[in-house]
């Protein structure tokens, strides 16, 4: 009876001290959701910053094959005329 106490004490003690190691250590489980969470997020971020190249490599594009598009751009904002044009502004109220 007393051996079998001890027994169960001493297993319940591993238990807990492999518990505490699995969750709770440099690699345990906690560290473990947390990065996986961390590699979720940075992933996103990097899915939003390919996009937003490729948008702008587009834009860049469109700017160095398109006479068009590059003075619209210089029209609309850096308010650049052609010689002898006259600016009319309208205030909108």
């Amino acid at each position: 009876m007393k051996k079998e106490l001890l027994r169960n004490i001493v297993l319940i003690f591993i238990s807990l001290i492999l518990a505490f190691f699995l969750f709770f250590n440099e690699y345990g489980l906690i560290k473990y959701f947390k990065l996986k969470n961390d590699l979720s997020e940075l992933s996103s971020q990097i899915n939003k910053i390919d996009s937003d190249l490729q948008n702008m490599r587009s834009e860049i594009d469109s700017l160095t094959n398109s006479n068009f598009k590059l003075e619209k751009v210089a029209r609309e904002q850096f308010r650049m005329i052609k010689p002898n044009e006259k600016v009319i502004e309208f205030e909108i109220k």
